[in-house]
């Protein structure tokens, strides 16, 4: 079962303080690394961790970030052969303060930026011959906007909406999966989730957009999801946070991932869970997403 991820790569560069700095300020910071990353990158490496036949579409500088991504990716087994190597232009970065286990950050798209849609369309038969389809809003909104129109009815669409966009309901209208957090999902349903109802009544208004099976992610408190039948909670996994950067790619990525082998919504969404949860007890981002084998007993 082929999986193409549409989206960003990115090189972090992290490092942990013991709070946000002001405007103006120099303070100490330790545990400074450079990591893999970008919503396009980290997903496609949970589908890949996950054992799915993971392909990712995207564009990097040709500078030593971009050779480093490229590497990076082909050793979790991603494969990249629909990667563009852009001369003259840099890679894409973000600047991941952590703090509590939670993160503040700057992105430079970079090459990420010349994602444009005759490059998707471009791979259009390898696009319409796919199991599944993944993307996010780290690359142009244009682009997005093509990919889906390109394959929606055809092949399932997962949306991750993050970095958060108003977008049209006409794109939304037929979308498989779509799977905002709560801070992204009031975006879209001018609902502030602070209960289970709340949440549910989310999930109404996306299912009135078109959407198939829309997933709300909680954070720590757990998701909400509707699974063809009903509206879903799901309590979240008690576990230590020490780093959220990848947690949303790790969960949506492993969604993917399971619901292309065969798995139920329901199946894929407590892998999933469980997967992110195991994500933010580690540093970095590609690194901390566990492997299948990890998520034994499930």
């Amino acid at each position: 079962m082929k999986i193409i991820v549409i989206g960003s790569a990115n090189m972090d560069m992290v490092m942990r303080t013991s709070r946000i700095p002001e405007m103006g300020e120099t303070m100490r910071g330790d545990g400074f690394m450079l990591s893999s990353g970008g919503k396009g990158a980290n997903q496609a490496v949970a589908c890949a961790k996950m054992g799915a036949d993971t392909w990712f579409m995207a564009k990097v500088g040709d500078d030593i970030f971009g050779q480093s991504l490229i590497s990076s990716l082909k050793g979790f087994g991603v494969k990249t052969d629909y990667v563009g190597i852009e001369p003259g232009v840099t890679t894409g970065v973000a600047a991941i303060t952590v703090c509590d286990g939670n993160n503040a950050i700057i992105l430079d798209g970079g090459a990420n930026n010349l994602v444009k849609p005759d490059y998707i369309e471009s791979y259009k038969d390898q696009l319409l011959s796919a199991s599944a389809i993944m993307l996010q809003l780290e690359i142009p909104l244009e682009t997005v906007y093509a990919a889906i129109r390109l394959v929606k009815g055809k092949v399932p669409i997962f949306l991750n909406p993050a970095p958060a966009v108003p977008l049209d309901d006409e794109i939304l209208n037929g979308v498989d999966y779509f799977t905002p957090n709560e801070i992204e999902c009031r975006l879209y349903t001018n609902v502030e989730v602070k209960t289970t109802e709340d949440a549910f009544a989310a999930l109404d208004i996306l299912r009135g957009k078109g959407i198939r099976f829309p997933l709300i992610t909680l954070g720590e408190k757990g998701i909400v999801y509707y699974n063809g039948t009903e509206n879903v909670y799901m309590e979240g996994r008690k576990v230590k946070a020490i780093d959220t950067t990848a947690a949303g790619d790790t969960f949506s990525g492993t969604l993917a991932a399971m619901i292309t082998s065969g798995k139920t919504l329901d199946e894929a969404v407590n892998i999933a869970q469980h997967a992110s949860s195991i994500s933010v007890t580690r540093m970095g981002a590609q690194h901390s997403i566990p492997y299948l084998s990890e998520l034994a007993g499930l």
